[in-house]
């Protein structure tokens, strides 16, 4: 799927008439009024009393004043009375920018694949103002970014903001920042050396540097230094991305790890130790400096005692606590003098929220939003969902049914399988009408020779599954829909299906399968390997690598929490934002081919695969 099929001219921008500037002389005495009526109500009330000839520029600008109120949804109201046939160029271009940034402001990425393709709007952009070059740049970095595309978008923004000035750079550079910042580190070295753009190289050879930087002791003012001294004159050099001049809080130096240390969660609690102190150790190794961590069992005293002890020893930051009741009994306070980070996402809304208190945790919720938005822009539309019974693999295929069908999806079935659960293929049988086929089959027979052979037949509305599980019961759910004559349907499943140790016979029964892969289970996405014990169950080891980014987090929080430009941060778990107060997840895709996982790179071009090995 082309999600962006075309690229804007990159001749230098001219300037354009106003909305207003082609209004004729005789419609002139009309608008008199106008000087007086200058809210977006007044506008809208104007057009819609108007004769054609003026109606549809009224109402841009009414849409116009709408969304620098902040009110994009008559914004968006607005906008769909427009017949944009009757526009001028100018104007239609003006429109056409609105619209595309209402579409983006709503997450409607299908509907913004389709309008930036407008054959109008397509011939136009060759004429933008410098100020609409850099809107529109922005738009399709979001795009790219949102959907996933950012190797393509990279080169798409780098070519389109040639002709832009200096002083109009630095909203681009800081996207292009944020963008580069969501490629692995191997597909960053690839694009490297693959490029003849000079410019371009410069900026994916920054990247590099400063993906490498919270391993040693140079600092990133450091690396940058040492960058421009063999690009003094690249735009970036230039004018340089803020993520990388803004100064930003101090770390934490003394830090308190909140742990359940209990026999029935001493496991969990001590393998997720073991990767916060992978961490910890690792960077100071690399001559980083490190805090003093203290850690605390929840469990031996309530919760927000604890906290009033933990803030009496001088904690500086709080990481933790893990369990879900302890995350939701401190949501309860009003207010925390350090900054919380736990270890757990509580998805219950509350009014009003604590200040310096943040949830991270691995939540399957955020891989069935990029499931879901994933499948929408490919076309799929009927999908058939099979996950546990109870527990987050129930709430995690809930929280897809709910987005799916509010997007206007079908869901045709939905299985829930027991935890002990033999046979996949008395289970499947029903959602797929393989048995009522069966019985036509069998009725057939009453009336024809005996010896007729029959095939059973499965429904054909089905156009996607979606699946929970861990590798176990993903090798017995695939071959039973294979089985079941479902072999050509598309699955896609979350990232609990992968365990990180790629096991070639065993998981040759997962083949075809699509997934939403962790960094750390693919060679070379990082510049360390994160490599928890090979034995574990894999709810163990994403407990191991959650701890892992527990601490790349403390480290990372100050820069994190500012909201503007975005700092994203590419870790062990996924692509990591603090949004709204959460540390919000999005991962790669791989998929499994002959036993073997292979990374999906153009995750929304259906057969791009790459064939870089895994672990």
């Amino acid at each position: 799927m082309g999600i962006l099929a075309f690229m804007c001219s990159c001749a230098p921008s001219s300037p354009l008439t106003t909305i207003t500037d082609d209004i004729s002389m005789d419609r002139k005495s009309t608008l008199g009024e106008q000087e007086n009526r200058t809210s977006a109500l007044d506008l809208h009330e104007l057009a819609e009393a108007a004769d054609e000839t003026i109606k549809n520029r009224l109402f841009l600008e009414s849409a116009l004043l709408y969304k620098n109120e902040g009110n994009y949804f008559l914004c968006s109201e607005v906008l769909k009375k427009i017949n944009g046939a009757l526009l001028s160029d100018a104007n239609y271009l003006i429109y056409g920018l609105l619209k595309a940034e209402i579409l983006n402001h709503y997450h409607d990425y299908e509907a913004f694949n389709s309008w930036i393709s407008d054959a109008r709007l397509k011939a136009l952009v060759q004429n933008q103002t410098h100020e609409q070059r850099v809107t529109w740049i922005s738009l399709l970095i979001d795009l790219n970014i949102s959907i996933g595309n950012n190797e393509a978008g990279v080169h798409q923004a780098y070519e389109l903001s040639k002709p832009l000035p200096e002083d109009k750079l630095q909203r681009i550079h800081n996207k292009i920042w944020d963008m580069l910042n969501q490629i692995p580190l191997n597909r960053l070295i690839k694009l490297d050396e693959n490029t003849n753009e000079k410019n371009l190289s410069g900026w994916l050879q920054l990247a590099i540097k400063h993906r490498f930087m919270p391993n040693n002791q140079i600092s990133s003012a450091e690396k940058t230094t040492i960058w421009r001294t063999k690009w003094p004159q690249h735009p970036a050099a230039i004018v340089p991305p803020e993520q990388l001049t803004k100064l930003y809080g101090e770390e934490a130096k003394t830090i308190a790890l909140l742990l359940p240390m209990s026999d029935s969660h001493l496991t969990a609690s001590k393998t997720l130790l073991d990767g916060f102190l992978t961490a910890y150790y690792r960077a100071w190794g690399y001559g980083n400096s490190v805090p003093l961590v203290k850690i605390y069992d929840t469990t031996r005293a309530p919760i927000k005692k604890l906290y009033s002890e933990i803030i009496s020893d001088g904690a500086e930051m709080i990481i933790g606590p893990a369990r879900s009741e302890n995350v939701q009994n401190l949501l309860k306070f009003s207010d925390f003098r350090v900054p919380v980070v736990t270890l757990n996402r509580s998805e219950v809304n509350i009014e009003k929220k604590p200040k310096y208190f943040f949830q991270f945790g691995l939540s399957p919720l955020d891989e069935m939003d990029q499931i879901a938005q994933r499948a929408w822009l490919l076309g799929k539309r009927n999908v058939l969902t099979i996950a546990p019974e109870t527990g987050w693999g129930g709430r995690a295929i809930d929280h897809f049914e709910q987005k799916w069908l509010k997007r206007g999806g079908i869901i045709t079935n939905s299985v829930r399988y027991p935890a002990q659960i033999k046979d996949f293929i008395t289970v499947l049988k029903k959602p797929l009408n393989i048995d009522a086929s069966e019985e036509r089959g069998l009725e057939l027979l009453k009336y024809v020779n005996s010896r007729l052979k029959l095939n059973s037949r499965r429904r054909q509305d089905i156009d996607l599954v979606v699946i929970v599980s861990f590798p176990s019961m993903g090798r017995q759910i695939k071959p039973s829909l294979d089985f079941l004559y479902a072999n050509d349907l598309p699955i896609y499943a979350t990232s609990h299906i992968y365990n990180g140790t790629q096991q070639i016979s065993l998981d040759n029964d997962l083949s075809g399968i699509e997934f939403c892969a962790m960094p750390w289970t693919l060679t070379n996405q990082l510049p360390d390997e994160v490599s928890p014990n090979k034995e574990m169950h894999t709810a163990l080891k994403h407990l191991y690598v959650l701890g892992y980014d527990a601490f790349i987090v403390s480290r990372k929080f100050p820069q994190m929490q500012q909201k503007y430009p975005p700092n994203t941060l590419f870790s062990a778990t996924g692509i990591l934002n603090l949004i709204d107060g959460k540390v919000k997840r999005k991962t790669g895709w791989a998929k499994f081919k002959n036993g073997k996982v292979i990374p999906i790179n153009s995750p929304y071009s259906q057969e791009e695969t790459s064939s870089v090995p895994t672990k």
